[in-house]
C-alpha cells in the first residue's frame, strides 16, 4: 500500500467510457468506485497492486529471467481489467508502466463485496477477464510456434484492436504503436534489432509503411493478415 500513496494524485477516481463500464448502474458505479484508488504512473513505475482498471497509458506485466533477459508477460490498454491475484505461482512479476499512465487501484476485499452486491459489476469483470484470457491465448500461441515476421505482424493487429490506435485510411489503415519498440520485442520474444530488420523487411516488400515513428501503414492488410496467422514459416530466428 506504501507505493499507492507515493504515486495517488489525490483526484477522485472515475471509470473509462468503454464497454462494459459505462454500462453499470449508477449504484454500482459509486460503490466500485468507494472502493478505488486512482494513481499516476511514468515509465517504469510499479503500480503497487494485484487489482485495477487501466484508465490511459499502457501497463505490462514485467518478469526478468535468471539470466537477466526481461520479458513482457501481458499487456493492458485503456480499459482494461488487470487482475492478478489468481496466481498460484510464487513469482509472476510486476504489474509497470511503459509510459505515462493512469491507474485506478481497487481494494481487493471492497472489490470482491461490489461484485457480490452488483451482477453487473460481476459480469463486468467476467466479461473483461475473458477477453484477456483470449488476447493471452493467442500470444501464446504467437510464442510459441510463430516466427518473428509472424509474431510482428500478429502483434500489429492486436494493437490495431486497441483503444484510439487505428485510423483507417484508402487502401489500409494506420497503426498506432503504442509501446516502444524495445517493449515490442520482449512482448514478442526477440531482440529489439530482431523488430528493426522485420519491419524494415517488410516495408522494402511494401506491405508497411513508416509515416511516423510509432505508426505503421497497413499497406496491404489481406497480406498481412496471412503473415500473422503464420503465412512466412521460416526458422525462427528467436533471440538469435
Amino acid at each position: 500500500m506504501q507505493e499507492l500513496q507515493r504515486v495517488a494524485d489525490g483526484r477522485a477516481p472515475f471509470l473509462p467510457d468503454y464497454p462494459p463500464w459505462n454500462r453499470l448502474t449508477a449504484p454500482s458505479v459509486s460503490d466500485l468506485l468507494d472502493a478505488a484508488t486512482m494513481i499516476s504512473l511514468t515509465r517504469g513505475d510499479d503500480a503497487g497492486a494485484g487489482l485495477g482498471i487501466v484508465i490511459s497509458g499502457a501497463l505490462a506485466v514485467e518478469r526478468e529471467l535468471s539470466d537477466g533477459r526481461r520479458i513482457l508477460c501481458a499487456l493492458f490498454h485503456e480499459g482494461d481489467l488487470v487482475d492478478l491475484r489468481r496466481t498460484e505461482r510464487a513469482r509472476q512479476g510486476d504489474l509497470i508502466a511503459l509510459k505515462e499512465s493512469e491507474f485506478l487501484a481497487l481494494d481487493e476485499s471492497r472489490a470482491e463485496i461490489c461484485t457480490s452486491e452488483h451482477a453487473d459489476v460481476a459480469r463486468a469483470f467476467i466479461v473483461q477477464l475473458g477477453d484477456h484470457l483470449a488476447r493471452m491465448r493467442d500470444h501464446a500461441t504467437d510464442l510459441a510456434f510463430k516466427t518473428p515476421f509472424e509474431s510482428l505482424a500478429s502483434v500489429l493487429f492486436e494493437f490495431r484492436r486497441w483503444p484510439g490506435a487505428d485510423s483507417g485510411n484508402p487502401g489500409g489503415s494506420t497503426v498506432r504503436i503504442p509501446i516502444p519498440r524495445g517493449d515490442v520485442a520482449d512482448y514478442i520474444g526477440v531482440k529489439p534489432e530482431t523488430v528493426s530488420r522485420a519491419i524494415r523487411r517488410l516495408e522494402r516488400e511494401r506491405l508497411i509503411g513508416i509515416p511516423e515513428q510509432d505508426q505503421v501503414f497497413l499497406a496491404d492488410i489481406p497480406s498481412m493478415r496471412r503473415l500473422a496467422n503464420g503465412g512466412r514459416p521460416r526458422q525462427s530466428t528467436r533471440r538469435s
